[in-house]
């Protein structure tokens, strides 16, 4: 399988893959090893990890603000997601939840001088790119165009 990391433009080869894991980040029931073909050997994102796992058991009103707890197809996608980005090597900076039973994945660069931030709803998802300078921009994220938005950020 061809990494992403210093080799975003060559999409050709990983369509296939990309294809299958667009498919079960949108299913219910995922099984990571169907996306990834086994075992995570690399830790890289183990904190965000655990993370997700505390935000599946959040209940509604969990800020005391009347927000809505994370609805578990968007847990599941920012799961898969981090399992995704952690086998190319990109890490994830932070993880939250939001008022509205969004989760948002904070991804940034190496000298974390640009970031990008995916928000991830039960109907649609975000993402928001936070250049070096300029005004941060906001799109629909799709995953097909992972590897432009992993190429933009981490390049130099």
């Amino acid at each position: 399988m061809p990494a992403l990391i210093n080799n975003y433009t060559a999409v050709e080869p990983i369509l296939p893959l990309l294809a299958n894991a667009r498919y079960f980040m949108e299913e219910r029931k995922v099984t990571s090893s169907i996306v990834i073909g086994g075992r995570r050997p690399i830790e890289l994102n183990n904190r965000i990890h655990k993370l997700l796992d505390e935000y599946s058991q959040l209940e509604n009103n969990w800020d005391d603000d009347n927000a809505i707890a994370p609805d578990i197809k968007v847990i599941q996608k920012a799961k898969n997601l981090t399992i995704l980005l952690e086998r190319h090597g990109q890490g994830i900076f932070h993880c939250a939840p939001g008022p509205n039973g969004e989760i948002m994945l904070d991804i940034r660069n190496s000298n974390k001088s640009k970031s990008i931030e995916i928000i991830l709803y039960s109907d649609h998802s975000v993402v928001v790119s936070f250049p070096e300078q300029g005004r941060p921009t906001q799109e629909n994220f799709y995953f097909d165009h992972l590897p432009v938005y992993l190429n933009w950020l981490n390049q130099q």
